[in-house]
């Protein structure tokens, strides 16, 4: 465990804001950002992921297909808007699923990600470039990416200034980064009492879009756009009822994993799971839900997804 401070304005004091799971969540008192303090270990959090033992589950994630290929898909509309071809960067690519998508697109994507079943999985069974470790541990020539895309991997960043410089040192001049985070410090930490909504210590940062604009002004960046949906399946009665359909859906009518069953080690499979129908269903109603009417409703207040379109000044 190691203590930390806020990322922008160092030890100038912060208030709790939220515990859940043993950690500790705070809110710096100049800025807003929220931060777990103390945290795990880089080193930590590699072992937590790969034994099973956070909410990482990673049988799930690689047979979560349907809904990896539809975000996957709608991430690279977005891009296309922007950047049409060339050398694309995934930090955190996970499965490998959106590299996939990437490629049938004509892209010359690579991924990274830090847990080895997952490269393992993306590079064996789908065919495609992810490599173990983190920005500073993998090589990857300066400028010589056109774009760098995370989705709901800047919270996990132990350190979020230094991998935005090194992203912004991987991308050519004008190159684009697009990526997708939360914006839990725009909500006060009562939102959260007596939840595990914020995934302590998973989540080790949270933003809003004011802290994200420090991020990006700090590390070469010039924001573009922030697109915002309200999270209207976060919702009391919705999450709620959303979570019962999911159970459903992942343990296809079995009693759900215990925690000691998700702790056992992880087998990578050794073929790409069959697209379900109704899972497929339910990622287009939850799409719609998000994205289209998440779109249009009053989002002050709400829990919502940023979607930030940044270029490299």
């Amino acid at each position: 465990m190691e203590a930390v401070s806020c990322i922008f304005c160092g030890d100038r004091g912060t208030r709790p804001y939220h515990a859940e799971n043993g950690h500790q969540a705070v809110a710096c008192n100049d800025c807003g950002l929220v931060f777990v303090t103390p945290r795990p270990t880089e080193g930590e959090m590699k072992r937590l992921y790969e034994g099973q033992e956070t909410k990482v589950n990673l049988g799930l994630q690689i047979r979560n297909v349907e809904r990896a290929v539809y975000e996957a898909r709608r991430a690279l509309d977005l891009i296309g808007r922007h950047v049409s071809k060339g050398r694309l960067l995934e930090i955190g690519c996970a499965a490998g699923y959106f590299l996939r998508e990437a490629s049938l697109r004509g892209f010359s994507p690579t991924g990274i990600d830090i847990t080895g079943p997952f490269v393992r999985y993306a590079t064996e069974v789908l065919g495609v470039d992810a490599r173990e470790g983190t920005l500073a541990s993998v090589e990857l020539a300066p400028r010589s990416f056109d774009v760098v895309y995370h989705r709901n991997v800047l919270s996990h960043l132990a350190y979020p200034l230094d991998a935005f410089r090194q992203m912004h040192g991987l991308l050519r001049p004008g190159g684009c980064m697009v990526f997708q985070t939360g914006n839990v410090a725009e909500l006060p930490g009562e939102r959260w009492a007596g939840t595990n909504e914020l995934d302590l210590p998973d989540h080790l940062y949270h933003f809003g879009e004011k802290q994200l604009r420090l991020l990006a002004e700090r590390t070469g960046f010039e924001i573009l756009d922030v697109q915002r949906y309200a999270l209207l399946l976060h919702e009391p009665a919705p999450r709620a009822a959303l979570l019962r359909l999911q159970s459903f859906f992942q343990t296809n009518g079995k009693p759900a994993s215990t925690k000691r069953e998700m702790a056992e080690p992880f087998v990578v499979p050794n073929e790409v799971p069959s697209r379900r129908f109704l899972q497929t269903l339910e990622v287009l109603v939850d799409g719609y839900i998000t994205y289209d009417l998440g779109a249009v409703v009053p989002k002050e207040g709400r829990r919502a997804t940023l979607v930030v379109i940044a270029r490299a000044r």
